[in-house]
């Protein structure tokens, strides 16, 4: 009955994805007791609809009476237990979410069952059960990205979005007086300037603007800063040897700079064009006292010339036009640094900014909201920056995100557990789960290096004719592979084009913009659980006339380990007449296509046409984090890639062979056929077996970072059998969940 459950989910998950990315109409109310009914109403239809879809799926495929009510009473309990939950969204969200979830469920729990009724000797076992601890954090990162998918896409109820449409307003007499803070670092003269400008020309009555240039080493760079603020009653500080970086710049400006009639205080990066409506706009907020912060979106220029920089916009705004809303609505936004305000009484209570964590402006929100505060997100974009114009500034700049989200989980994770609401502790439950989740959501990547592991060494014992290195898989498992690989993928390019509004290939191409940074990430959150400070990447000097194969020097980590990829797919496509060669080959095209992205995409942020301005910028972007920047980039890329290579030959040279029940036998009802056990020398003797391991990515970006991620949620199991049965129970098998 279990093997007839999995497949019905494996029937029902595909059909409430692809129906919550199908066009509908927008109902004009959403809010009431007529509108509750109606979501209730189309939820319980659509569950009935897909629950006869499971029946004739099941049917067409010979399964009992028996299997066939277990298996759509399974798609119908799943959805009525969450409807209570999901009562705020579409009944496609909430059908996408109770479908996907039944999968995640049933895999594991039959998962689980194949790892301890399978007669494995001691070592194995554990072995197989530390694999499937594995598959259960993949399993809740994918729950961590649907969730946000479905929240974003299906809720009809916003109670506390800030639309351009919501009022926020306050007598003119009373609005706060806005201290802005301007940190730079390195930046060229003319940019800070003009931004300069831009918050003069502010339609707002009370404000100050603070310049503080901090410990930068080139005279020639601040000077002209200092002299124009003279002009222009700016103040200006410079900080020479000043410690805590860009959070000590800002604790300078707090307690030195900032007029003791300010009332809120704002962080303005030294590249943003602001808008003159800004603060008329977002500073009315604070007429509610317990809003501690107010958030509005980063926002970009200078990126629709090329192609490579429209594609990093798209994947810059998903973290704003998809994560941030779906958190505000359970109080859980980001105060993501600049373009954001802050109310003076809770940073000062608080203790200011935080100097340990390279993210201060993430731990800080955290810390507001656990205080007691609350934040807001507003919708509108009121500034334009500038994102980092090569793909190595990319890449240090992720690197800073991920260790600053480990940093804040490292300190703060105790208070981000399940738990009752306190005097020191005020976060409810869904704020606690949008910054755990965003924090472990970092793992992503290094769980998808893990799983990339185990394909090399299939694809490495499937091109030396071994048998013995993975659990097989049958016609049933060989067929859900590559559903979830796809339904992961396509589930989050079409939400990354519905919420940016990208085209179906800008989006894909941001997709793996992401996916191209993965090794990065993956090293950042390990080195963050042991180092207490960060050893940035250094950005190696740019310009248009680079040479291509300047890219793949900058990017050689990645670019060896798309080499061996490769490899592994030529090596799995030896065997193209197995069911194993073809799945290992797809399986391995995805992790590969990503890490062959970082050198493509480095030769087109290098190549991209720019103006004038921010083609300058681009040459001395490497300027900017040079303090910063540690010189052990060489070591850490060959120490990644040494060990995914001894990893991988260590998992080659400890297989044993292991046998293959038929799974459709149960699922009809039927017991089983046993089938003999395929000598080492033939990997695939039976055109229902593979032995090759599963790894499926699971995709959604974010930010959390302040950024969309992917995360890979599939593995492989590679644990032996040391005594053969009869009984389906006696072999395990490797299947991914999503």
């Amino acid at each position: 009955m279990l093997q007839a459950v999995l497949l019905a989910a494996l029937v029902a998950a595909p059909l409430g994805s692809a129906a919550l990315f199908l066009p509908v109409r927008l109902h004009a109310r959403t809010t009431g007791t007529w509108s509750a009914v109606r979501r209730f109403a189309f939820a319980l239809a659509g569950t009935v609809l897909l629950a006869v879809a499971v029946a004739a799926v099941l049917r067409l495929l010979g399964a009992s009476e028996h299997n066939l009510v277990a298996g759509a009473a399974g798609v119908v309990f799943a959805s009525l237990i969450w409807l209570p939950v999901t009562r705020r969204w579409s009944a496609r969200a909430h059908l996408c979410w109770a479908s996907s979830v039944l999968l995640f469920v049933v895999y594991l729990t039959y998962a689980l069952e194949w790892t301890f009724h399978s007669h494995l000797g001691p070592a194995s076992t554990i072995g197989g059960f530390l694999l499937w601890l594995l598959e259960v954090f993949a399993g809740l990162l994918a729950c961590a990205y649907l969730w946000e998918i479905c929240d974003a896409l299906g809720t009809e109820h916003w109670r506390r979005r800030i639309t351009p449409a919501t009022p926020l307003s306050i007598p003119y007499r009373d609005v706060p007086l806005v201290s802005l803070h301007v940190p730079a670092h390195n930046e060229p003269p003319g940019m800070v300037i003009d931004t300069l400008r831009a918050l003069l020309r502010l339609d707002y009555p009370r404000y100050e603007v603070i310049l503080i240039d901090d410990n930068t080493d080139d005279e020639t760079l601040w000077r002209p800063v200092e002299a124009w603020c003279g002009r222009h009653g700016v103040k200006f500080a410079h900080l020479e040897n000043w410690p805590g970086y860009k959070s000590g710049a800002l604790n300078y400006a707090l307690r030195r700079l900032t007029s003791p009639d300010a009332e809120v205080i704002g962080v303005v990066d030294s590249d943003y064009q602001i808008r003159p409506g800004f603060l008329r706009r977002c500073a009315p907020a604070f007429a509610d006292p317990w809003i501690g912060f107010v958030q509005a979106p980063q926002d970009y220029r200078g990126w629709t010339q090329a192609r490579y920089y429209r594609r990093l916009y798209y994947s810059y705004e998903y973290f704003f036009a998809v994560s941030q809303p779906s958190r505000n609505e359970h109080d859980g936004a980001i105060f993501a640094g600049t373009m954001g305000l802050i109310r003076r009484v809770a940073l000062d209570e608080l203790g200011g900014w935080d100097e340990w964590c390279i993210t201060e402006d993430a731990e800080l929100s955290l810390r507001l909201l656990r205080a007691g505060w609350h934040g807001l997100h507003v919708d509108q974009a009121w500034g334009y920056g500038i994102m980092p114009l090569t793909f190595e500034a990319l890449k240090g700049q992720r690197y800073r995100w991920c260790f600053g989200g480990i940093q804040i989980l490292r300190l703060h994770g105790r208070s981000l557990m399940p738990g009752r609401r306190g005097k020191s502790n005020h976060l409810t439950a869904g704020q606690r789960w949008a910054y755990l989740s965003g924090a472990v959501q970092w793992y992503g990547d290094l769980l998808g290096l893990l799983f990339f592991i185990f394909l090399l060494a299939g694809a490495a014992n499937l091109a030396t004719g071994g048998g013995q290195l993975f659990r097989k898989l049958t016609v049933y498992l060989v067929a859900a592979v590559p559903v979830l690989v796809l339904l992961g993928l396509v589930r989050a390019v079409a939400l990354l084009r519905r919420g940016t509004g990208a085209s179906w290939r800008d989006a894909l191409g941001a997709f793996f913009i992401w996916q191209s940074t993965s090794l990065v990430v993956a090293r950042a959150s390990v080195v963050a659980l042991f180092a207490r400070k960060a050893a940035f990447l250094r950005t190696p000097k740019t310009s248009e006339q680079t040479k291509w194969w300047e890219a793949l020097r900058a990017n050689w980590a990645e670019s060896a380990l798309a080499l061996f990829g490769f490899a592994g797919i030529a090596g799995a496509l030896t065997k193209y007449d197995q069911l194993s060669g073809p799945l290992l080959a797809g399986l391995l095209l995805f992790p590969t296509l990503g890490l062959a992205a970082a050198p493509v995409n480095s030769w087109a942020a290098r190549r991209a046409a720019l103006p004038a301005d921010l083609r300058e910028r681009r040459r001395t972007e490497y300027r900017r984090d040079r303090r910063a920047f540690a010189a052990g980039v060489a070591t850490g890329g060959a120490v990644a890639v040494l060990g995914i290579v001894i990893a991988a030959l260590a998992l080659l040279f400890t297989g044993h062979q292991v046998r293959t029940p038929d799974l459709l036998g149960p699922a009809q009802g039927s017991p089983a056929a046993t089938q003999s056990a395929t000598p080492s020398h033939s990997p695939s003797t039976t055109p229902s077996a593979t032995a090759t391991p599963s790894s499926s990515p699971s995709a959604s970006p974010t930010p959390t970072s302040s950024a969309t991620t992917v995360s890979p949620t599939s593995s492989a199991t590679g644990t032996p059998t040391t005594s053969p049965s009869t009984s389906p129970s006696s072999t395990p098998t490797a299947s991914p969940s999503p």
